[in-house]
């Protein structure tokens, strides 16, 4: 008995996104799966970094300092997630225009970029889920034979 495969099915999807102003997309390699990964870690750190500077202890500092330490803070995580967005999908400037178009909210950035991983862990899931059926429906069939 031979086994044949149409390689085909098991290539690595494709996640195209359109942004409203500019469709883009990019394969879901092993590579752009872990890139994703590391930059919502990254993300999410220097998010919670900002949530943590409560009023109180802005309060203290003199109202300059207050507002650098805040805008250090979200500028960090802003370019973090302006340089996944170029990196992830090849658009130099991306991220930017993104970040300019949602009204130079880094949260709002965050969110979008949050929403574009769950696509990018479900477009995965769902890969393996039609790969498991196919082998699974191929086993069955030889199993009646």
């Amino acid at each position: 008995m031979a086994l044949v495969l149409n390689l085909n099915d098991y290539k690595a999807p494709h996640l195209e996104v359109d942004f409203g102003f500019k469709k883009v997309s990019v394969k879901l390699t092993d590579d752009t799966t872990s890139k994703m990964s590391a930059f919502t870690v990254d993300a999410n750190k220097m998010l919670k970094e900002a949530d943590k500077l409560t009023d109180d202890e802005l309060s203290k500092l003199p109202r300059q300092k207050a507002k650098e330490r805040l805008e250090n803070v979200l500028g960090d995580a802003r370019d973090l997630l302006e340089g996944a967005f170029d990196e992830l999908f090849g658009e130099p400037g991306l991220g930017v225009e993104l970040y300019n178009r949602l009204g130079k909210s880094t949260v709002s950035l965050a969110n979008v970029f949050s929403r574009v991983n769950d696509e990018v862990n479900n477009a995965n899931q769902h890969k393996e889920d039609q790969k498991l059926n196919r082998y699974n429906r191929r086993h069955n069939n030889s199993k009646k034979k």
